[in-house]
């Protein structure tokens, strides 16, 4: 049975669920009807697990939600408003992968696909991609996975929408069946025939609120009086009052034209009783001459106690039941690393199925054409003994004896990230996201922990493998043509292709967490996500290459930030977040600077500024202490040796020339360079230290501080002083603001408390509306001041 009581759902300012009771026996089919936004589908979405309620109480055969929503989820199937299907992949294969999810054993799954496709007579199109289905044949394979592990529990989503009559009367019939076998359904729809053909009981909804609910015969007795008739008259009544007078008497209403007569009898009245009020009513009728030749019932139909409902009030609001247990999103870092042992058999079953599809998608052929390239100037390497060309010649000066050693990076960067743009949109829950099928899995009984390794383990098994086969493919070719192939650095690049994939997977899945609309901030994370990874990743590999002392003990800076990830992802980790659309329900409208926010921030803005101030001063006041004039007299100060006097600055008695249209067309373009290069790197200096818990922002503005600090230090006297403590004072000025916004982020990570994931979203939300009001500004400042000391000459 399923039992509801009391729920509610709000998204933001709408409240989309408001106290909603439901009840539905097994073996029974609860039709749930309603306008576009009345809360059927959230509804059902917060029964199946995937939306969290905000109250109320949801019980499905004595198992609550959500503490045992795992038991749930693998008795429960949902079709959805639409089919979802997988586009690439045929029926079998998609029903499999499923069958699999649902922990179907391979031989019954089997056997109950082939059965089931012959049932809805999609045998013969079995080798046909689902792509190619129409729209009924698709909801006929997504009402097949949604009952191939025979579930208790039902929910279809308008399942015969835009379904010929052929087609949703087969769905109707298996529907049937499914209630035959015991299983309790609760379906919408806007068709009201199709809710009176299956339902035993209907509810109907308006504004999130259950305005009515029942059998059709309780909900046709509440909308109308009685049970009403007709009788199709011989010929006119020539006297109608004692006809008339009588119908008053005993009947509740009636009407009469000149060849039929309507009247209404209370509900109550039995067959014996309805039989013998026509009788007499015949008999009346025949003494004025005009008998009825016919006698028809009509029946309340169920548009008008549909109508009737949508007139209704939806009544006061009402205490509802607070969930028995607080539900809390993310996952705690010890379970976070003990499932990975689980994975074993998701790893066997998922990673074929989805290189199958990739494999599909037909996009292998450009990263193969790339890979072909790269080692076109492997060989091109050692034939020439350095890459060929200026390349070989920067490599030679800047690597020496090791250039060909130090060209084998190329490869790597090339076969990594080339691989990755495709296996993101080919593997894992970033490709369920993008093509909308992300819901059906989310009812599947995958933990939490599983759906993010579903992300992240497959694409990095598959990086790994191809680049170390292509790598290898090209140390081969070095020892084909006679060269030292240093093939124990084989495996230091397999380590960087898993350490890469891994992380950019993780970090993908981190940011459906923080930024699942789309926007600027998505935009962002994942446009740094790549040259992040790539930093972390790249250098222990250009260790390995220059055989440095310190290479093994790099390793220690990507395992780190990995782990470091991993535990951030799972700590932040929300199923409901994976649901957001992108679309926000209200537009609000933004204002340049928030105040607001900037109020609230003030605190944090203040320690920025305060962060940069300090170390600034201090190190001013050591510098002219120290009566330094330039760099040449702090290193020197540093090595202990005396300072030298200071130079005289030569002012120059001519005037300065005056600046043409080119000089100010440069002046221009630099200035508008310099702004937007500050921004790129100050939003890049945050993402990398939301990693590292702010240390390297921090750092970077201490260290910039006490710098500019130091050549103020050195007065007049010093060269460049205009540029350095002019431009240089607006950059730190940005460095600090956007050290300061990022501030709360920092603290969320280290030092916050309740749910991280929305602390956050909040702190993120707050980032970009300071750094849209104040760092972007600075920022435009820095270029106006660069602009006019480069027009100025």
């Amino acid at each position: 049975m399923i039992r509801v009581e009391g729920l509610r759902k709000s998204f933001g300012d709408v409240r989309a669920v408001d106290g909603v009771d439901l009840q539905v026996e097994r073996g029974d089919v609860l039709v749930l009807l309603g306008q576009n936004g009345a809360g059927k589908s959230t509804t059902l979405r917060c029964l199946g697990g995937i939306l969290r309620p905000d109250a109320g109480l949801i019980e499905l055969d004595g198992l609550r939600l959500p503490e045992r929503l795992d038991s749930v989820r693998a008795r429960l199937g949902v079709v959805p408003d639409q089919a979802r299907l997988y586009g690439r992949n045929t029926a079998p294969e998609y029903l499999d992968h499923f069958g699999f999810l649902y922990g179907i054993p391979e031989a019954i799954r089997r056997r109950r696909i082939a059965d089931l496709l012959e049932r809805f007579e999609l045998a013969d199109r079995k080798n046909t991609v689902l792509a190619a289905y129409s729209r009924g044949m698709a909801q006929k394979v997504a009402l097949i996975r949604a009952t191939l592990h025979e579930p208790d529990w039902i929910f279809c989503d308008e399942p015969t929408a835009g379904l010929d009559p052929v087609a949703a009367a087969d769905m109707r019939r298996y529907l049937d069946e499914q209630r035959s076998r015991g299983a309790a359904l609760i379906v919408t729809t806007h068709v009201l025939s199709e809710a009176e053909l299956m339902a035993d009981r209907i509810a109907i909804m308006r504004r999130g609120v259950v305005v009515t609910t029942g059998a059709l015969d309780d909900l046709r007795r509440q909308a109308g009086q009685g049970r009403r008739f007709i009788a199709h008259l011989a010929r006119p009544v020539p006297n109608a009052q004692p006809v008339s007078d009588w119908l008053r008497e005993h009947a509740l209403e009636h009407s009469l034209g000149d060849d039929w007569l309507r009247y209404t009898l209370p509900w109550q009245a039995n067959a014996g009783d309805r039989a013998d009020f026509a009788a007499r009513l015949q008999a009346l009728l025949a003494q004025q001459g005009a008998p009825f030749h016919e006698l028809e019932e009509e029946e309340t139909t169920l548009e008008s106690v549909y109508l009737k409902a949508m007139a209704m009030p939806a009544g006061e609001p009402r205490d509802h039941p607070e969930p028995s247990a607080p539900v809390t999103s993310g996952i705690r870092a010890p379970r976070m690393f003990a499932s990975i042992r689980n994975q074993g058999g998701m790893l066997r079953h998922s990673l074929p199925f989805y290189v199958s599809s990739w494999w599909r998608r037909g996009d292998l052929s450009w990263v193969g054409y790339l890979n072909a390239f790269v080692l076109l100037l492997v060989v091109g390497t050692s034939l020439f003994g350095q890459l060929p060309g200026i390349a070989g010649q920067v490599a030679q000066r800047f690597a020496g004896g090791q250039a060909l050693q130090a060209g084998l990076l190329l490869p790597l960067f090339f076969l990594s990230f080339a691989l990755l743009e495709s296996i993101k949109s080919s593997i894992g829950i970033w490709w369920e996201k993008a093509q909308g099928s992300l819901e059906v899995l989310l009812y599947t009984p995958i933990d939490d922990p599983s759906l993010i390794w579903l992300e992240v383990l497959p694409g990095a098994i598959v990086s790994t493998v191809w680049v170390t086969v292509w790598t290898a493919a090209g140390l081969a070719l070095l020892s084909l043509f006679g060269e030292a192939a240093p093939w124990d650095l084989l495996p230091v690049f397999a380590f960087v292709a898993a350490v890469t994939s891994y992380w950019a997977a993780m970090g993908r899945m981190l940011g459906f967490m923080l930024f699942p609309r789309e926007g600027a901030a998505g935009g962002a994370w994942s446009f740094l996500l790549s040259p992040v990874s790539a930093a972390v990743a790249d250098l222990p590999l250009a260790l390995f290459v220059f055989r440095s002392p310190l290479a093994p003990a790099s390793l220690l800076l990507p395992i780190t930030a990995c782990v470091a990830l991993t535990i951030l992802c799972g700590g932040t980790f929300d199923r409901e977040r994976l649901m957001e659309t992108g679309l926000s329900r209200i537009r609000r409208r933004r204002s340049w600077l928030p105040v607001g926010v900037l109020r609230r921030n003030a605190a944090a803005i203040a320690a920025g500024v305060l962060l940069a101030a300090a170390p600034a001063g201090i190190a001013g006041t050591i510098s002219a202490n120290a009566h330094w004039h330039s760099w040449s007299d702090v290193r020197a100060a540093a090595a202990g040796q005396p300072i030298g006097s200071p130079q005289t600055t030569l002012v120059s008695s001519e005037a300065p020339a005056q600046a043409n249209g080119v000089t100010v067309a440069a002046a221009g373009l630099s200035g508008i360079v310099a702004t937007l290069a500050l921004m790129l790197f100050l939003v890049a200096l945050s993402f990398a230290a939301f990693f590292l818990l702010g240390f390297p922002a921090l750092a970077a503005l201490v260290v910039a501080a006490a710098v500019w600090g130091v050549q103020l230090g050195f007065g007049s006297a010093g060269p460049l002083r205009v540029w350095l403590a002019g431009a240089g004072g607006i950059a730190l000025l940005a460095l600090a603001l956007n050290t300061g916004a990022a501030l709360p982020i920092y603290w969320s990570l280290a030092f916050g408390s309740g749910r991280r994931l929305d602390r956050l979203r909040e702190a993120w939300s707050n980032y970009w509306a300071l750094f849209r009001g104040l760092v972007i500004p600075a920022c435009a400042l820095f270029g106006v001041v660069v602009f006019r000391l480069l027009a100025g000459g």
